[in-house]
């Protein structure tokens, strides 16, 4: 009868980590909450440099931080992604691993009424 109760929290256990969600690319998987939050990161990112583009702020080429450094210095990337920091290709991969999350037809979320434009 004591083994019940053990029992119970091991199948609780199992089931919790059934539905965790990774996202894998080639050699390198992570969970769908830390490439969400990547995702973000290099939309953040992108909106940053688009409104310095339009403030006419100007970096001389060696001024300017590359798109790898900025989010590899950021310290709310996942720890679990930081060792990408290191591979020479590591913002191909950060472009891959946000493009598997993205949807293809912007629409295919479009499932409220309200929104517009979907068809």
């Amino acid at each position: 009868m004591r083994g019940l109760p053990l029992f119970a929290l091991l199948m609780l256990g199992l089931l919790g980590s059934s539905f965790a969600v990774t996202v894998s690319d080639g050699g390198y998987s992570f969970s769908l909450e830390s490439v969400k939050v990547l995702k973000r990161l290099m939309e953040l990112q992108a909106r940053e440099m688009e409104a310095k583009a339009l403030a006419g702020t100007r970096f001389a080429p060696y001024h300017h931080p590359s798109p790898r450094l900025q989010l590899c210095n950021n310290p709310t990337l996942p720890q679990e992604m930081r060792p990408l920091c290191m591979e020479p290709q590591s913002h191909e991969l950060f472009l891959r691993f946000a493009a598997l999350i993205t949807p293809l037809d912007p629409c295919e979320v479009c499932s409220s009424p309200a929104c517009t434009g979907c068809y």
